[in-house]
């Protein structure tokens, strides 16, 4: 079937597209199914919208699929274990296996040319543990390679002026969230809302509760201009990351582009932020702060309360 090729993300835009073009479709070119299927989609996108045709934003912006991530993977085989463990770069994943190397020296210790203590260097640790072709050790040896790591990689739509999905939409998906149980030996228990699925597991081998949110599968209205989703995430009552927090995005956009200009460059977009609000300049030490700073951040002692606005 057509539909095995989209993901239900994908059909949703595809019915929607379909509805919105519902005007300037000639329902004598339509089977009576096509025509039943059109009926009940308008209904339950009229429904969705409060009884509104929804319409198309004026200036949207095409957030591309995130560019492919690269890995080390390393798999460490053993007489009772085979691990399997992911690291940014190639020094990290021999680090790693230095570390058990260390742990098991004693096991070669007496071996022709291997010393009483392990060698300071990693990659020394590791040849003498396994050997030049990485599998002198009677059943066990290990393999390192570099991977690319993709997603579903899919373009998105994303309007300007996003604004986070109404009280009445959020409640909707509140209450059709959906819980994945773990149905394999291999699979991990999540939750899923509106696409984001949030992992929460204990990890024997970390010795921790491990909660892991994964976004790239999230719907479109959850975006925002960037490309991001804004997330907060609370342990107990305390705010250990917040995404969403008012002028996060525009404190990130000014941040970037700071970093990417020379000095002249940085001067007027310090100027333009300042105009806008995003940040104030404190009178006293001349340091540019975000604009919820009720006292000035600056690296010095100043700390002069935040001027109030005349106008």
């Amino acid at each position: 079937m057509v539909a095995a090729c989209f993901d239900r993300l994908d059909i949703e835009c595809l019915v929607t597209t379909a509805v919105e073009l519902w005007e300037d479709i000639d329902r004598g070119d339509l089977s009576e199914h096509q025509r039943e299927v059109l009926d009940r989609a308008r209904v339950a996108m009229l429904s969705e919208h409060g009884g509104r045709q929804p319409s198309l934003p004026e200036v949207v912006t095409f957030v591309g699929a995130r560019p492919a991530g690269r890995a080390w993977v390393l798999r460490r085989r053993g007489r009772h274990e085979d691990v399997v463990t992911l690291h940014v770069d190639e020094d990290c994943a021999v680090a790693g296996l230095a570390e058990y190397v260390r742990g098991v020296w004693d096991d070669v210790v007496g071996d022709d040319g291997v010393p009483d203590r392990p060698p300071a260097d990693d990659r020394d640790a590791v040849r003498l543990y396994y050997g030049p072709d990485r599998d002198s050790r009677p059943d066990e040896g290990y393999d390192l390679h570099e991977e690319e790591i993709t997603g579903r990689g899919r373009t998105r739509i994303v309007p300007l002026d996003h604004r986070f999905p109404d009280a009445a939409a959020c409640e909707r998906a509140n209450r059709d969230a959906v819980f994945h149980p773990r149905n394999d030996e291999d699979g991990l228990p999540c939750v899923e809302i509106d696409g984001v699925l949030v992992f929460a597991y204990l990890d024997h081998e970390a010795g921790v509760v491990r909660v892991s949110v994964h976004l790239d599968s999230a719907q479109d209205r959850l975006l925002r201009a960037d490309g991001r989703v804004p997330l907060r995430v609370e342990v107990e009552d305390d705010v250990v990351l917040d995404t969403g927090a008012p002028g996060a995005f525009e404190r990130g956009l000014v941040a970037a582009l700071l970093d990417a200009a020379d000095d002249v460059r940085e001067q007027a977009i310090r100027g333009a932020a300042i105009a806008a609000r995003v940040l104030w300049r404190c009178p006293c030490c001349g340091g540019d702060n975000p604009a919820e700073a009720s006292r000035c951040e600056g690296p010095g002692a100043c700390r002069a309360p935040k001027p109030r606005r005349t106008g």
